[in-house]
């Protein structure tokens, strides 16, 4: 168990436009709501009640200290774990542990740490991330989503054909990345995409989900940095112990 999973969280919804981040958002239509959402793991409590919403074009922020429970949120709504409560995505109720469901029908996570298959290459990383939509690999291979992830990050070309575990940490975060985008989402929630990177390659991080945001993707990221998440975000959801409700 990580230290997201253990308190009992609360989340608040508010806006983030006094802080300087640009809304993106399209008029009225939402992309993602959850209600009443609760995660347990055994008797414990990791998330109690959040809710929240994020419309399309949102740059969302899940913010707050670790182990709050910002991690445990994004599991329950992608449906990496089990849940309590109502997600819906773009309208339509999503099903209880099913990533797969959620994937097609446009959410895709990159995961805390990365979670890649280390002795697998960069490429083949990425190319995983075309599994919801197609199972063909040369398909995938020639598709404008994987270009267009690969593209974004000009510095792994020289390494794509090495193995993912032996890139460096920075490294290995686009490749996460690049696997997000190659599912071709319509909404893409990054957990903790800074993790023990140094600044330098945060910002680089940052800079392409900021042009990942421009084309038109809604983001969600979970970020213990509110200051860094809210340089790019116009909507958060506050992270605290105790019950959970919006703002």
């Amino acid at each position: 168990m990580s230290t997201e999973e253990r308190p009992a969280a609360r989340a608040a919804e508010t806006s983030a436009a006094g802080n300087g981040a640009a809304s993106n958002s399209a008029a009225g239509k939402t992309a993602l709501a959850v209600a009443g959402l609760s995660v347990a793991y055994g008797n414990v409590v990791a998330v109690h009640d959040a809710t929240f919403t994020v419309a399309e074009g949102d740059a969302c922020a899940i913010v707050g200290p670790n182990g709050n429970g910002k991690s445990s949120i994004l599991m329950g709504v992608t449906g990496m774990v089990r849940r309590r409560g109502a997600v819906e995505i773009f309208g339509a109720p999503a099903r209880n542990g099913d990533v797969r469901w959620a994937a097609r029908h446009g959410l895709t996570l990159v995961p805390e740490r990365r979670q890649l298959y280390p002795d697998l290459s960069a490429e083949d990383n990425i190319i995983l991330g075309c599994y919801t939509w197609t199972r063909s690999i040369g398909k995938a291979r020639r598709s404008d989503s994987y270009q267009k992830a690969v593209n974004l990050f000009p510095e792994l070309k020289p390494h794509l054909k090495q193995a993912a575990g032996t890139l460096s940490g920075g490294q290995q975060q686009m490749v996460a990345i690049a696997r997000g985008l190659a599912a071709n989402p319509k909404i893409l929630a990054v957990d903790e995409p800074c993790l023990g990177l140094a600044e330098a390659i945060a910002k680089r991080v940052y800079d392409v989900l900021a042009q990942i945001h421009a084309a038109g993707t809604t983001l969600i990221v979970v970020e213990e940095a509110p200051r860094r998440a809210l340089t790019l975000c116009n909507r958060r959801v506050e992270v605290r112990n105790g019950m959970a409700g919006a703002a």
